[in-house]
């Protein structure tokens, strides 16, 4: 019997195939029964989840939701989130924490409003005091790339503006993804993922030291390879970037495979220095599928509010996959050697 599989169906199955495994979904648009509205409690998809703690607030940033270029939620206890409180007057009023939107970066309408489809935002300081916004986004005159911009705040929940006519992260043939904003002994760095060339160049997670003002790097310095793929639960991407110096050792974690199978997990790695010599102390996922979640990935590590460390991250419920990725919080502890165990895992309310 002849196959229905044929040479141009297995042809076009492996492009979209081969598209899915570096692509994260340009929107992760909540159901009706979780809109992203002024102050109201928030319990639907956000993915890729930047937490830090602002006194007594926890802050999550996250990929585009609701038609937000920069959507932020926050949180006094780590389990309920409630949408960022809408700033300006008239039409100008909104929950959007970015405004202003990039020259670089293509657009998208909904209704009369535009945005800039981002993902996997990350706030951090500068060193004079200011707050950043790293984002990724894509291309205005080549959509299917994406690059890293830069916005800049007095506040740490906003509003950022854009400043800079270009991208400060776009490698020549890759993409740039990823960022994260790391602050260390007086000296702030932007870590990125290159999304690597399929079949010729793996994925590679990098660093890199910033002005003081963050809005483009220090001059003199130089990317830094930290990691790339390596470990066989890792393939075919290691990506999502997350250091943090915690009791003496410095921990880089990272998310790896496929993001959208239950094969998605979090490894993490412990660094000599910012600038590398990275290694994995165990080689085996730290956060993977069960307990309730799939797919955990997109993290990022913080200290919570009694000294402990943390990570959030984003996962599908289990039975859920592609349905939607929500934000959960767990607690970890080190062990001998660097070794973290997780110890407690906050539930969303």
């Amino acid at each position: 019997m002849r196959s229905r599989w044929t040479v141009p169906t297995v042809a076009l199955t492996s492009l979209l195939l081969l598209l899915a495994l570096v692509v994260e979904p340009a929107l992760a648009e909540p159901p009706r029964s979780h809109r992203f509205h002024d102050g109201k409690v928030y319990r639907g998809a956000f993915p890729d989840p930047d937490v830090f703690r602002l006194g007594h607030l926890w802050v999550a940033s996250g990929t585009t939701i609701g038609h937000r270029s920069l959507p932020m939620l926050t949180s006094v206890d780590g389990r309920t989130w409630r949408a960022r409180r809408a700033r300006g007057a008239g039409a100008r009023r909104t929950n959007d924490a970015m405004v202003g939107l990039p020259r670089w970066a293509a657009r998208r309408r909904a209704g009369s409003h535009r945005f800039v489809a981002t993902w996997a935002p990350a706030i951090g300081r500068t060193g004079r005091g200011r707050w950043l916004a790293a984002y990724a986004a894509p291309l205005r005159h080549q959509p299917r790339k994406r690059c890293i911009g830069i916005a800049i705040s007095s506040r740490a929940l906003g509003p950022f503006h854009n400043t800079r006519r270009r991208p400060l992260v776009c490698p020549r043939h890759q993409g740039a993804i990823d960022p994260d904003v790391f602050r260390d002994r007086g000296r702030t760095y932007l870590l990125w993922k290159t999304e690597g060339i399929w079949g010729a160049l793996p994925t590679m997670l990098w660093v890199r030291e910033l002005r003081r003002n963050g809005l483009g790097f220090r001059p003199g310095s130089h990317a830094h390879r930290l990691l790339t793929t390596a470990d066989g639960w890792e393939r075919p991407v290691i990506e999502n970037p997350s250091m943090i110096r915690y009791r003496g050792r410095l921990y880089l974690f990272y998310s790896a495979n496929r993001w959208y199978s239950r094969h998605y997990a979090i490894g993490y790695a412990v660094c000599r220095s910012v600038r590398g010599r990275c290694h994995r102390v165990r080689h085996r996922p730290l956060l993977a599928s069960g307990r309730r979640v799939v797919g955990p990935g997109g993290e990022s590590a913080f200290i919570g509010p009694r000294g402990q460390l943390m990570l959030a991250y984003a996962a599908w419920p289990a039975g859920h996959v592609g349905h939607e990725r929500r934000l959960h919080v767990a607690t970890l502890k080190p062990r001998r050697h660097g070794r973290l165990v997780v110890v407690k895992r906050l539930r969303q309310r």
